[in-house]
């Protein structure tokens, strides 16, 4: 019998876990294949969109890359939830607007303000990007079962935006740090609206590699330190035993 696929990524349906982490990067999605999961199998690899199947701590489970920006990170959400996915969790990087939360410390999201330029395509913008409660007390869970304290993690708003670099109008950096806003990313905003468009759990939970002021001041972004490393290691771990907890769910 011919497997049913998803058009652009190739998922098969219906033939999936039904618990996903996402991630930016290919490399990082190949990354928890190797590192972390038993028995990894590629499930697809099109695009930037690179799948893998396996056991992390005896439970089945997936890793997809979904690219940076939304319009191609809204294929992957859209596909995952097509193919049979229920339960999503985003693990990226962020800058933090808090200075208690610099490199290498870990933000989980309650919801996303809403300035990713793809959401608003879906939904009128007072429609809010929130994640579900169930995803965010499991990766608050995870965060202290795996040793983070509270100085080494923070739960609020995140704020998605579509753009990296700045033009002439500037960017609301400010007004968010003011709003308490903890941190700032490019896609979990268009992961939340998605989720809860299609009835499924979406969380998301990022390491920081950098604080926004500090960058603004000294022009230097520097992602790659041996810190920002370190921490994208403790927030896979946390979202894979997060994504653990809520497969039983």
């Amino acid at each position: 019998m011919e497997i049913k696929v998803t058009p652009i990524c190739l998922l098969p349906i219906g033939k999936l876990p039904k618990v996903c982490v996402v991630v930016g990067d290919p490399n990082r999605a190949k990354l928890v294949s190797e590192k972390h999961f038993k028995t990894a199998e590629l499930v697809c690899a099109v695009r930037e969109f690179h799948c893998y199947k396996g056991m992390w701590k005896d439970t089945e489970m997936l890793v997809m890359s979904h690219g940076i920006g939304g319009g191609g990170a809204s294929v992957c959400f859209e596909e995952l939830i097509q193919a049979g996915i229920t339960t999503i969790i985003r693990a990226g990087t962020a800058g933090s607007f808090d200075p208690r939360y610099r490199e290498g410390s870990l933000v989980i999201a309650t919801g996303a303000v809403r300035s990713d330029g793809v959401s608003e395509g879906l939904v009128p913008l007072g429609y809010p990007a929130i994640s579900d409660h169930e995803v965010v007390g499991a990766l608050i869970e995870s965060a202290k079962s795996n040793g983070l304290t509270n100085e080494q993690y923070g739960v609020g708003i995140i704020t998605t935006v579509g753009h990296f670099f700045d033009g002439p109008l500037g960017n609301h950096n400010k007004l968010w740090a003011r709003s308490k806003v903890l941190a700032i990313e490019m896609e979990a905003s268009i992961l939340f609206i998605v989720a809860s468009l299609r009835g499924i759990r979406a969380g998301a939970c990022v390491n920081i590699d950098n604080y926004i002021f500090e960058r603004e001041i000294s022009e230097k972004y520097e992602p790659n330190r041996d810190i920002v490393h370190q921490g994208t290691f403790k927030m896979l771990e946390v979202a894979l035993d997060a994504a653990k907890r809520l497969s039983s769910q």
